[in-house]
């Protein structure tokens, strides 16, 4: 190999090495993203992804995800009804998604463990001699106290249809399902533990669901106060 090759083959992998170096350190110094409102909000607006921009946030990641929701999971917003009222580019903050477990007009079941979303029941079948598994259904399982706790009681009275029947003129009803946010789970009141049962709770006629549950989420169930026992 020449001198002149030798000498253009250093200054390409010097010209290389300084552009992956660049790469690296621009890699670096981006700031990770986290929601904000793309356009003002009022107060109980359903929230969409087209309400939501990326905004860059220098700091800390780990530190920074406790407060603000992370671009990446803004789907947990989905279907929420905004807390309060937003101006473009207001930040959405972690503590805007925790809902109190007692208000004045509503009353809050839960937490409970989610399981799995949809019907998840093995049915056997005579002609072919084997189960098979049925995932339609509009609904969700959780993990519920099989001693019957006050919770447990008070979402099996309301979901009873024979309760609803009974009280058709002002039935007892669901209106919400709250995911509580992943960095407040912990800081929840853990669901029951020990002597648990799975029940399956219908989705129907709830208006209010967030468009993404999945399993090993906590939830809570609202119901109008004025409706409950």
């Amino acid at each position: 190999m020449s001198h002149l090759a030798k000498l253009s083959l250093a200054v390409g992998l010097a010209i290389a090495a300084a552009v992956l170096n660049a790469m690296w350190l621009s890699s670096q110094n981006t700031p990770p993203l986290f929601v904000a409102a793309k356009t003002e909000l009022p107060a109980g607006t359903v929230i969409e992804d087209a309400h939501l921009v990326a905004i860059p946030v220098p700091g800390k990641l780990e530190t920074l995800r406790t407060a603000l929701v992370p671009y990446t999971q803004r789907a947990i917003l989905f279907g929420v009804a905004a807390s309060r009222t937003y101006a473009k580019g207001d930040m959405i903050f972690q503590r805007d998604l925790q809902q109190p477990t007692s208000l004045s007009k509503f009353e809050v079941l839960g937490p409970f463990k989610l399981i799995s979303v949809g019907e998840n029941f093995k049915r056997a079948d005579d002609a072919e001699g084997e189960a098979r598994l049925d995932t339609s259904g509009n609904n969700v399982t959780i993990a519920v106290s099989a001693n019957f706790d006050e919770q447990t009681r008070r979402l099996l009275e309301i979901v009873d249809p024979q309760r609803k029947e009974a009280k058709a003129k002002n039935p007892e009803r669901i209106i919400a399902v709250q995911v509580v946010p992943a960095a407040e789970q912990q800081k929840a009141a853990k669901p029951p533990s020990g002597d648990v049962v799975y029940q399956t709770i219908a989705l129907d006629g709830i208006e209010n669901v967030p468009q993404v549950l999945l399993a090993g989420d906590v939830i809570r169930f609202v119901v109008p106060a004025e409706e409950a026992l």
